[in-house]
């Protein structure tokens, strides 16, 4: 019997505020969302380096009706376009608009994807066949450490530096 064995994928999971872009509140339109210095280099070498780059992040915004879905899915489009241009790829985006007190219900489910909880990176790891020991967590919040440590992922607090330089010596 032949079985082939399915190599699993390394990742760098990114927080989405704070990480990529300056964190001024919420963002809810594209005309506010400004990179970080270093994200480009930083993503590109990433992904020179085999690594899948995954956007895990929290947008309760959208549960308490600040900006929709659509919007949502408009800014991180131009988000990863802007990427392209410096030819840095974000393979995927997982985000949880959950919100506890939304009006609508379909946002009050789910609570489980929003960190600290782990289930949107289940979803990614479920997904993208990932390898957890091998993979990595950049977050700015304790809420990203505590999932990090939940789910038994590396865990690394942005730096003030540029995020390129963190990115090369972590990986």
């Amino acid at each position: 019997m032949n079985v082939i064995k399915k190599i699993k994928n390394k990742a760098v999971f990114l927080d989405r505020d704070g990480v990529i872009n300056k964190h001024t509140g919420y963002i809810l339109d594209y005309k506010n969302f400004h990179f970080l210095k270093g994200v480009y280099q930083a993503i590109k070498y990433a992904n020179k380096k085999k690594y899948l780059v995954i956007i895990i992040t929290n947008q309760s915004a959208v549960g308490r009706s600040l900006i929709t879905e659509k919007k949502l899915l408009e800014i991180h489009s131009k988000m990863k376009n802007q990427l392209k241009k410096h030819d840095a790829y974000i393979d995927d985006i997982f985000y949880s608009p959950y919100y506890s007190y939304s009006k609508y219900k379909k946002y009050r489910l789910h609570k489980e994807c929003r960190k600290p909880e782990i289930g949107l990176f289940v979803k990614a790891i479920k997904k993208w066949n990932i390898d957890i020991n091998s993979s990595i967590f950049v977050g700015d919040r304790i809420t990203d450490k505590m999932a990090a440590s939940k789910i038994k992922l590396k865990f690394y607090y942005k730096k003030k530096t540029s995020f390129y330089y963190q990115i090369k010596k972590i990986i």
